[in-house]
């Protein structure tokens, strides 16, 4: 029997295809990105299309103690918010972060990476806070898919990649949503709707509601 649980323990991540910048005074590099940017819609994400709304992660910003790695990986450790080598959180454009890059292998690689503009993106870890997602009244004009909007969130973790690009949501997950849920249902008869209801938009509806399951 599939059990219903805490949307915040699912874990998803994005990442956003923007260069970073890189800036040297003396010994110390920082580097500077965006892990998100408001309003951009991603790709298909598995029969949806999802965006970061402004103030979505602020708080979680302030107070998190967000880990910076490389490429998402926890041995190539950058920073970190409570060490004050990590410096994080959102402006007009996006939620921002900033690293001062360590004296290790790993960041003095990583420094000349980008210089030569061999790493192109960053990327970050969130949870979803309850009540912090919902369903665009509208599907997206250009691939008539629904659009899923983020409007609070957790994020724990973010940084630099090598290959940026939209991960999917995990499918297992997304079809025990679906199953438990019966989604994509078709209305009633005496709906004035008399089309099937879209699986994605169902999905999200259904999510926003009942809260998720694992």
């Amino acid at each position: 029997m599939t059990k219903r649980g805490n949307p915040l323990m699912t874990t998803e991540r994005r990442s956003l295809a923007r260069p970073a910048e890189i800036r040297s005074e003396g010994e110390a590099v920082t580097m500077r990105g965006y892990a998100y940017r408001f309003h951009e819609l991603s790709h298909d994400l598995g029969g949806f299309r999802e965006r970061i709304m402004p103030g979505a992660g602020a708080d979680s910003l302030r107070v998190n103690d967000v880990l910076a790695t490389f490429n998402h990986d926890v041995n190539n450790v950058l920073g970190r918010s409570f060490a004050g080598t990590l410096r994080t959180g959102e402006d007009g454009d996006g939620g921002w972060y900033e690293i001062d890059l360590p004296n290790t292998t790993v960041g003095r690689d990583l420094a000349e990476l980008l210089k030569r503009g061999d790493v192109r993106g960053s990327s970050f870890t969130f949870h979803v806070r309850e009540g912090g997602q919902r369903v665009h009244d509208e599907l997206d004009e250009t691939s008539g898919l629904p659009i899923r909007e983020i409007t609070r969130m957790d994020v724990v973790e973010l940084g630099p990649v090598l290959n940026p690009a939209y991960p999917t949501t995990d499918a297992g997950l997304m079809r025990s949503i679906a199953l438990t849920l019966g989604i994509g249902e078709t209305p009633s008869s005496d709906s004035r709707e008399s089309l099937p209801i879209h699986p994605a938009r169902a999905l999200f509806r259904a999510l926003v509601h009942k809260g998720g399951v694992q």
